[in-house]
């Protein structure tokens, strides 16, 4: 009799253990890290409903502890010899909390369009990239938590070349710039835009990379003559122009 025991503790051992992996799959996939909610969103999450029709799914355990971190969701097109599968859905939980924070979204030929991320990991979206042909060409970001965009980047063969911001907060959800900045090749603020007056247009620029050109003196009358007469003019040609 106590071999049958035992056989039946250890399956409710494994029951339970089952049972628990089931609960921290379902919570995983409950808890979605999102916020800053827009209609591309909604359409964008909508591909990662591995329910769809002509569509499955894979998930892997990166970090061996029994809970999956990694969602794919791959759309199948074709019959026979023709089917394939394209991913364009990509979910990850980076920090092994059972939050997913990271969201890729991919076109109908396996590229990506559009990333979110919570990468401050508080549950909420903060980054949204955006891409064209693979590349990332804006991100926009919610800096100060409140659920709104309040900074794009855009950005050229891979690098930030201009930024805009909204400053001072206001209650509306559309995003209204009023502080610029354009960047250098090595990513350097090299120009600053103000707007005070809220029409979306920089009142006042400003720039890092300005230097007051050296300009040679135009001797006055005396030094003219001194010079004339053969001896050395006393002014400096390098002083900056005043």
């Amino acid at each position: 009799m106590k071999a049958p025991r035992i056989a039946l503790a250890s399956l409710v051992l494994l029951a339970i253990a089952c049972g628990s992996q089931t609960q921290n799959q379902a919570r995983m996939v409950a808890r979605r890290a999102s916020r800053i909610d827009t209609q591309q969103s909604r359409e964008d999450r909508s591909r990662c409903d591995a329910n769809q029709p002509g569509r499955t799914m894979s998930e892997y355990d990166t970090n061996s502890d029994g809970i999956p971190d990694v969602r794919k969701v791959y759309q199948v097109s074709g019959e026979g010899l023709e089917v394939r599968s394209t991913l364009i859905c990509r979910e990850a939980d980076l920090d092994h909390n059972g939050t997913k924070d990271l969201f890729r979204f991919y076109n109908s030929e396996g590229r990506t369009i559009r990333e979110e991320e919570d990468r401050d990991f508080d549950g909420h979206i903060d980054v949204i990239s955006f891409f064209d042909r693979g590349e990332v060409v804006r991100r926009e970001l919610d800096t100060n938590r409140d659920g709104q965009v309040d900074m794009r980047v855009f950005y050229r063969e891979r690098r930030p070349y201009r930024a805009e911001r909204e400053l001072n907060s206001n209650n509306s959800p559309d995003f209204r710039a009023d502080y610029w900045e354009y960047y250098d090749a090595r990513g350097s603020v090299v120009r600053m835009g103000w707007d005070y007056n809220g029409d979306e247009r920089a009142d006042q620029w400003d720039r890092t990379d300005r230097v007051t050109p050296n300009m040679p003196a135009v001797p006055d009358e005396s030094e003219q003559t001194s010079a004339e007469g053969g001896a050395p003019t006393t002014q400096d040609a390098s002083a900056p122009r005043g």
